[in-house]
């Protein structure tokens, strides 16, 4: 397998996903040692020392890309080769388009020690904001499996319900199977959340996503090798898919921290829980302690229903983590402001609100409609203006056309909201916005 050893910070938060190999050969690594085992070896480097360690040898590939120059660097870098088909960079990292792309090579390479890097199982955030499903769709998180799986479509129908009942079992998620959709299964499809695919000869065994992912990002796809894996490998789908569905629930890898002392990944993150080394978030290979079941931990089951909040009959172990104390959702009469015929040039900035917005209510803001052209990008930030630099907003799907929309939860202590829209390209569009005001 394959790690992975940078993220797309610079948009919304990127799919992660498992790969195939961690050398040229293609090979998996061997499973980690036993707990034992692992006693007896020497003693690693202190947390400090590993965070030496990991940022000098991040630095150095940075400016080793970074002399090669953005059209370089894009030559090296591998694209997924059917309709819709992501760049994958350090071996697995999808990134949609070719705007995200320029930009993970200007903040990710050309620009390592952007000051928002100053951050801390573990959650993905932009701006301080935990990336995770709202309170309405944490309950509704539909899917389709793909016809296209033929004769192994029930067996992937299997692996998702037992990879969602482990999350469902400890937190309160609900992922939905809508069959009905199956035969429609595309990344196009509005009527379910996200979609399950197959793939062929990619580089990975399967990739996802992020909750604040626009839909036709939202994919889970599952490479043929992924059922070539031999019956008594501890590596299976249904392990692959609890892993891959973490991080269709916002959770990061756990490798990301320096206690890991491997993998080098970014700094967009919060801790939830301390660290576990049997994390079914964590690689074996990046000196995790798991043989490759990626089976969720006591950790991760209380780290994710302090998250998301406690399922039917699981207790949260309060020695593991807290609870996320819930939003008030108690504003007043939901509102929606429309502004029709709007225009924004090439790189020129337009600015709306403040909207009144109350904790724990949603915040919906779209832009296109009839008639929209162009490339206007949408950014949506709580208690200051947004703009468009790294760390300055809280959602920014920064897909090509059009059509964008961010759904957020309000966070505690948030009574304004701001909304811009950058010309990546000139545009016209429509935007709308709906927001709760406190109660009066």
């Amino acid at each position: 397998m394959k790690l992975r050893e940078g993220v797309r910070g610079v948009s919304t938060a990127m799919a992660l996903a498992l790969a195939v190999a961690t050398g040229a050969c293609g090979e998996k690594p061997a499973p980690s040692p036993s707990p034992t085992a692992a006693a007896s070896r020497p003693p690693g480097p202190t947390v400090e020392e590993a965070e030496k360690i990991l940022e000098q040898n991040a630095q150095r590939e940075r400016e080793k890309q970074a002399r090669l120059g953005y059209e370089q660097f894009k030559a090296g870098v591998y694209k997924e080769p059917f309709e819709g088909g992501k760049f994958i960079v350090n071996g697995d990292t999808p990134i949609s388009n070719e705007k995200q792309l320029r930009e993970f090579f200007a903040i990710r390479i050309q620009m390592p020690q952007h000051p928002h890097m100053d951050q801390e199982l573990t959650v993905a955030q932009l701006m301080g904001l935990d990336q995770v499903w709202n309170q309405q769709l944490k309950r509704a998180l539909t899917y389709c499996v793909g016809t296209q799986f033929g004769s192994r479509h029930d067996a992937v129908v299997q692996a998702m319900a037992a990879a969602t009942g482990a999350w469902e079992g400890v937190a309160q998620v609900d992922f939905i199977h809508q069959p009905a959709e199956d035969a429609n299964c595309q990344a196009s499809n509005p009527a379910v959340l996200f979609d399950v695919r197959p793939v062929s000869g990619q580089r990975y065994l399967a990739r996802a996503f992020f909750p604040n992912e626009p839909r036709g990002d939202r994919n889970v796809l599952i490479n043929d090798s992924s059922f070539a894996l031999p019956a008594n490998d501890t590596l299976q789908l249904v392990g692959i898919l609890r892993h891959e569905l973490g991080h269709a629930l916002g959770f990061r890898h756990e490798h990301v921290r320096p206690q890991a002392g491997a993998c080098f990944e970014d700094l967009d993150w919060r801790p939830l829980t301390n660290y576990d080394a049997f994390s079914v978030m964590h690689y074996p290979q990046c000196n995790g302690q798991g043989d490759w079941s990626l089976n969720l931990t006591d950790t991760d089951k209380s780290g994710s229903a302090c998250l998301y909040g406690a399922g039917t009959g699981f207790t949260i172990n309060t020695a593991i983590c807290q609870p996320t104390p819930p939003g008030t959702g108690t504003g007043g009469q939901a509102q929606t402001q429309s502004f029709a015929g709007q225009a924004v040039g090439l790189n020129a900035e337009k600015a709306y609100g403040p909207f009144a917005v109350t904790p724990g209510t949603s915040l919906v803001a779209e832009i296109g409609g009839a008639g929209a052209s162009g490339d206007p990008d949408l950014y949506v930030a709580f208690g200051v203006r947004p703009g468009r630099g790294f760390g300055q907003f809280h959602c920014r799907p920064f897909t090509l056309g059009p059509q964008e929309t961010c759904t957020l939860d309000v966070p505690a202590a948030t009574s304004q909201a701001f909304v811009m829209v950058h010309g990546y390209a000139p545009g016209s569009y429509s935007l709308t916005v709906t927001h709760t005001p406190a109660a009066n």
